[in-house]
């Protein structure tokens, strides 16, 4: 298993590896190019180019020369990160790829000098949100926007490192990918 990061030429992996694993969520939620035209599952190559222009790292994991999962990182404030459009591809998830691909963010985060990362999720999605808290993400607040047929939940990880009690002590394994 390899991360690395995306390069300008490989746009239309993004997009195609974006639109096959989050098309099971797209199905999941009812959503649909009509009310959901920005979700990863109708990406586009001028989406993942703008992403790029305005300094959003893709990575993509590979496990024997082929594209697995991605996820992606940006630089929203000088203290500040997103971790967007995580996507493992059906075929691929239960292996821990998930958890390796939200490891290597939080460490680009640090090594960038970012102090907190910051992820938008669907709130209906329990499961996920749950799967998140095991990596010290906190919920910060929900908000329902016009433009989207789901209220979006905000959760937020500190990235200095805890200690005593704040420390997380939950391992996320393979078995509990999403």
């Amino acid at each position: 298993m390899m991360i690395r990061p995306a390069r300008a030429d490989d746009v239309q992996t993004v997009v195609s590896l974006l639109r096959r694993a989050c098309a099971t969520v797209a199905e999941r939620f009812g959503l649909t190019q009509d009310n959901c035209p920005k979700s990863p599952a109708f990406y586009t190559e001028e989406r993942v180019k703008a992403d790029l222009d305005r300094g959003v790292q893709y990575y993509f994991l590979e496990e024997d020369d082929q594209v697995c999962g991605c996820v992606a990182l940006e630089k929203a404030r000088p203290d500040v990160g997103y971790l967007e459009r995580l996507a493992v591809l059906p075929e691929h998830r239960s292996k821990g790829f998930g958890s390796t691909l939200v490891r290597h963010v939080l460490a680009q985060a640090r090594s960038m000098g970012l102090e907190r990362v910051g992820i938008a999720i669907i709130a209906e999605d329990e499961p996920l949100s749950e799967w998140y808290r095991r990596f010290g993400f906190v919920p910060t607040g929900t908000r329902k926007f016009d433009h989207l047929p789901f209220v979006v939940a905000f959760m937020e990880k500190e990235l200095r490192e805890p200690s005593g009690r704040d420390a997380p002590n939950r391992i996320v394994s393979a078995e509990e990918e999403p």
